[in-house]
Parts: structure tokens; C-alpha cells; sequence
């Protein structure tokens, strides 16, 4: 009999499910007849829906907990074997009303639940959080340890994308130009580019890469019109996305890009899953930079100053790891700025 295996992705972020997509290859090639669901959220939706290895996909369509009670409800008539939760939030009381309502017959786990452990819980101990006092391990040993477990052997972690039948439409007049995909927002501000600061960048790569085109992600109607406003001018080269309420066109993007820049978020891994070539700006208090760190063959990670936002990184710094990027292909950098 196949094994039903649920995977939990209810937080709804959309660079963790960019990093689950690289799970589900390496789970049919070891169970074959294995069937795969996956409890997700409205946003993050967008990296299950069109993936062929996925068979059912249970949507919660808000944070709120009675839409996530619901897609659990529905998750449970499928009656799973197992359901594995890659977060460490298990003292949460939403994840634990999804794996109660869930009740598949084991549960995958990478802390031990602190209320209500079961004998057949596989806890998948390890040192999983970021590290203060040395190299964290990249979010993805969590998918690579859980595949092990199981008997896998897979080889390297690859994201796997898929878009369905959507397309992008690209620009670009010469074979020999290049498409940079700018990805300005994060989740909070300090993580963000401010809008004077992306002038300043566009305007700094505009002069000096006349074979470089800019297209500039919208993360709200009002960051849409206000990127229009400031490029108006630079419209030859730089190009400003439609917002969407819906990541897709976004990665159609990034899929088309020839580089990517972008604050730490989804964008950093959706150039991961293409392997393109990626500059990625942190705030300083951040203790990801290991896992979440890009895993493009050529990147770069810039750091801000300990007490500043990533704003505050001075345009310089970024177009100095840009001119590194491009000329020396296949070379990974990380600077720490003080």
C-alpha cells in the first residue's frame, strides 16, 4: 500500500515552500507509489499547485485559525500515514490544532511536542536553530536529515519550481544585454529597500551598465505608483511590474533574469531554484545569513553595520559585489560591513 505523506507549509511564506519544492523528487524516487499533500496557505499555494508530484493540495485561506482548522479537517479525510513539520514553532497552539485535526497515523518532527508526544513520533533531534557561536546550518539540512531517515540517498538539495503555463514578458533588445531583476521589499522596513535608496541604486547601475535592463518588482499598488513616478524618466531600461496579488509573475520573473538584488526574502531562493546569479542585502541582527544563505553558484551576501537597516548599506558597497559578480562568474562572497 502507498504511503500518504502530508506536508505542513500552513505558515503561508513563500521562500520556506520555495526550499520544500526541492523535497518532493527525492521522495517519489525513493517510494515510487508514495502520494504527497501538502497544507498550505493562499499565498504560498502558488509553489504546490502546478507541481507534478503533489497530489493533493488542502489551501487554509487565511492565518486565521478557523480557515486553518478547515484545511486541516480536510487534510484529515485523506486519512495520511504521516505528516512531517519542519518548523520549530511546535509550542505554537495553531500547529498544534493543525497536527491534532490532521491525526495522520505518525508524525515527523524536528523538536519533541511539548504538550502531547506520541510513542510513534519520529523526532528528528538536531541542532536546528541558528547558531550564535558558529555556522548554522542552511534550512534545507532539515529536508535533506528528513529524506535520510526515511532511507533516502538523495544528492545535492535543488529547489524545483514549477510555474504551470505561466509566462513572463521579457525585454531585452540584444542577446547581449542583461535582464536584473530588483526585488525592493521584505518583510519588515529595516529588511527593505527605501525608495530614495532604490533611486540611488537604479540610477548608480543606469549610468554605468548601459547593457544592463532593470525590471522592478511591485509589492503594492502604492509601491507600483510610486516606482513609476521616480523611473518615468529611465523607462528605456527600467521597467516596473504590474502589481499582482499573487507570486507567480513575480518568479516568472526571476526565472528570466540574468541576476537578481533583493533583501532577504523569497526572491533570494526563487534565484536559488534557477541558479541565477544573486547580490542579497541583510539587516545586521539577523542570524540567517547561513540558513538562508543563496545556493546559486554565484552570489553574493552583503551585511549591514551592526545598528543600521539594510538602507543604510551604502550603494557602493552593493555596485562594487556587482561589478565582482560580473566578472568573475561561479564565486560566492559574503561581506560583513562595520
Amino acid at each position: 500500500m502507498s504511503q500518504r505523506i502530508l506536508i505542513l507549509s500552513h505558515d503561508n511564506k513563500i521562500g520556506d515552500a520555495i526550499v520544500m519544492t526541492g523535497l518532493f523528487r527525492p521522495l517519489r524516487a525513493h517510494w515510487p507509489d508514495c502520494e504527497i499533500g501538502v497544507l498550505c496557505g493562499a499565498s504560498n499555494a502558488a509553489l504546490y499547485r502546478h507541481h507534478p508530484e503533489v497530489k493533493w493540495l488542502h489551501v487554509s485561506s487565511s492565518r486565521n485559525v478557523f480557515a486553518r482548522l478547515w484545511a486541516s479537517l480536510k487534510a484529515r479525510m485523506v486519512r495520511y500515514d504521516m505528516v512531517v513539520h519542519f518548523g520549530l514553532d511546535l509550542a505554537n497552539p495553531s500547529v498544534q490544532l493543525v497536527l491534532n485535526t490532521v491525526n495522520a497515523k505518525q508524525r515527523f518532527l524536528f523538536l519533541e511536542h511539548p504538550t502531547k508526544p506520541l510513542p510513534n513520533d519520529e523526532v528528528m533531534a538536531g541542532d536546528w536553530g541558528y547558531s550564535t557561536h558558529g555556522k548554522a546550518q542552511h534550512y534545507s539540512a532539515r529536508h535533506l536529515h528528513f529524506l535520510h531517515t526515511l532511507g533516502a540517498k538523495p544528492g545535492p538539495y535543488q529547489y524545483d519550481i514549477r510555474l504551470g503555463q505561466h509566462t513572463a514578458a521579457v525585454t531585452k533588445p540584444t542577446d547581449k544585454d542583461l535582464l536584473m531583476v530588483i526585488n525592493s521589499q521584505s518583510s519588515a522596513a529595516n529588511k527593505s529597500f527605501s525608495l530614495p535608496w532604490l533611486q540611488q541604486f537604479v540610477h548608480a547601475v543606469y549610468v554605468k551598465y548601459p547593457h544592463i535592463h532593470m525590471h522592478l518588482l511591485s509589492a503594492s499598488p502604492a509601491l507600483e505608483k510610486s516606482m513609476h513616478a521616480m523611473f518615468d524618466i529611465q523607462s528605456d531600461r527600467v521597467t516596473v511590474s504590474p502589481f499582482v496579488p499573487t507570486v507567480t509573475p513575480a518568479l516568472a520573473m526571476i526565472q528570466h533574469a540574468d541576476l537578481v538584488v533583493s533583501p532577504d526574502t523569497y526572491a533570494v531562493h526563487a534565484a536559488s531554484a534557477w541558479n541565477k546569479p544573486v547580490i542579497a542585502l541583510y539587516e545586521p541582527s539577523v542570524l540567517s545569513v547561513d540558513s538562508w544563505e543563496p545556493l546559486s553558484d554565484t552570489y553574493a551576501q552583503i551585511v549591514a553595520p551592526a545598528g543600521q537597516a539594510v538602507s543604510q548599506i551604502d550603494v557602493s558597497e552593493v555596485m562594487t559585489a556587482l561589478a565582482q559578480l560580473l566578472a568573475t562568474p561561479n564565486s560566492r562572497q559574503r561581506v560583513l560591513l562595520k
